[in-house]
C-alpha cells in the first residue's frame, strides 16, 4: 500500500538555505507517513489479536485448529453420516406411528342418521280409473322426532312409462307439501333416487315395454312395499335406525367406541340413546333408539391395546 506523500517533496535548491517553512513541509508530509504506517499497525494487531481468540499466541490457535481438523478423518466422518441416518430412520419411525395412530389405533368420523317411516296406513294401490296412477290410503307417517297425518288420495301420483328393453325401477316417497301443509306421495322419474328428506315406502318394478298403451292400469307394474314400519312411535322401536360405518381393519374387535351427539331434530338425543349393533374388525354397525331425526353423530374408535 502506498504512503500518503511517496516521495517527500524536495527542497528547492533555489531558495535560501535557512528558512523554516522550506522544511515545515517536509516535517508534516513525513508525520501523515508516520501517521499512516502506525494506523496500519494497529489494525494488523487487532485482526491477529481477533484471529488468535482466548489463546495465548497466534501459533497456539494454529495448533489448535491443526488439531481440530485432524479429527474429521474418515472414521469420523463415517460415525457423523451413521448419527444422521439413525436420526433419519428414528424420525420416519415416528411418523410411521403418528400415521398408525391416526388411522388405525385411534379412527374417528362423523354420520348423519334420518329416522323416519310409517306408523300405519299408507297403502299403495295401482289406480281403476287412470292408466298409470297409483292411489294412497290414510295413515300415519313419522319425521322431523313427531307423527304427521297422511290423507287419503285418489291417483295421488303417476308412474312413468318403460320404452326400453328392461326392467325398470323406480321409488315411491312421502315428502312433506308446505303449500298444502300436508305429507303426500310422490314417485321418482327413472334412473333417480328418493330425495335426501323423502320417506320410501314403496319400490316399484316396470316391465320392459310398459306404457299407456301396453299396460293400462299398471297390470304388469309390481308394487313392493318397502316401508319401515313403527306402530308404535314414538315409545318402542320394532326396526330400530341402524347405520353400517367402515373403518380401516384392526387386529381385534373388542376396540373401544364413543359417540358425541352434535345435532338432531325433534327431541334431544344423548350419547347413551346411540348404541353400536355389531362390530366387527373393519367396522360396526350403530342404532339409534330415539325418535329424534336427522341426528349427526360423531363416532371415535379407540384400539389402544395393539
Amino acid at each position: 500500500m502506498a504512503l500518503p506523500n511517496s516521495p517527500i517533496t524536495p527542497i528547492p535548491n533555489n531558495e535560501p538555505d535557512a528558512i523554516p517553512s522550506l522544511w515545515n513541509t517536509r516535517y508534516t508530509e513525513i508525520d501523515e507517513n508516520f501517521s499512516n504506517l502506525d494506523g496500519r499497525v494497529t489494525s494488523n494487531a487487532n485482526e491477529i489479536s481477533a484471529a488468535r481468540g482466548e489463546e495465548s499466541s497466534l501459533d497456539a490457535r494454529i495448533d489448535e485448529i491443526e488439531a481440530d481438523l485432524s479429527v474429521v478423518n474418515a472414521e469420523a466422518q463415517q460415525a457423523v453420516g451413521t448419527g444422521v441416518m439413525f436420526a433419519l430412520d428414528q424420525a420416519a419411525l415416528a411418523a410411521q406411528e403418528a400415521q398408525l395412530l391416526r388411522t388405525h389405533i385411534q379412527q374417528e368420523g362423523e354420520v348423519s342418521l334420518d329416522n323416519r317411516g310409517i306408523i300405519k296406513g299408507c297403502s299403495l294401490t295401482k289406480s281403476a280409473t287412470s292408466a298409470r296412477n297409483v292411489s294412497i290410503s290414510a295413515g300415519m307417517a313419522f319425521f322431523e322426532g313427531r307423527p304427521w297425518i297422511v290423507p287419503e288420495e285418489i291417483n295421488a301420483a303417476s308412474v312413468p312409462s318403460n320404452t326400453g328393453s328392461g326392467n325398470e325401477t323406480v321409488y315411491a316417497y312421502l315428502y312433506y307439501d308446505a303449500t298444502l301443509d300436508q305429507v303426500r306421495v310422490t314417485v321418482t322419474p327413472l334412473g333417480e333416487t328418493v330425495p335426501d328428506d323423502g320417506i320410501p315406502i314403496y319400490t316399484i318394478t316396470i316391465p320392459a315395454g310398459s306404457t299407456d298403451a301396453t299396460d293400462q292400469f299398471l297390470a304388469a307394474v309390481t308394487l313392493t312395499k318397502t316401508a319401515r314400519t313403527e306402530p308404535d312411535f314414538p315409545r318402542i322401536m320394532a326396526s330400530p335406525q341402524t347405520h353400517a360405518v367402515s373403518i380401516n381393519t384392526i387386529s381385534d374387535s373388542d376396540y373401544h367406541i364413543t359417540f358425541d351427539v352434535v345435532s338432531a331434530k325433534g327431541e334431544p338425543v344423548s350419547r347413551d340413546d346411540i348404541r353400536v349393533f355389531s362390530r366387527a374388525t373393519n367396522g360396526f354397525v350403530m342404532q339409534v333408539a330415539n325418535a329424534a331425526d336427522a341426528i349427526k353423530v360423531r363416532w371415535r374408535v379407540s384400539n389402544l391395546d395393539n
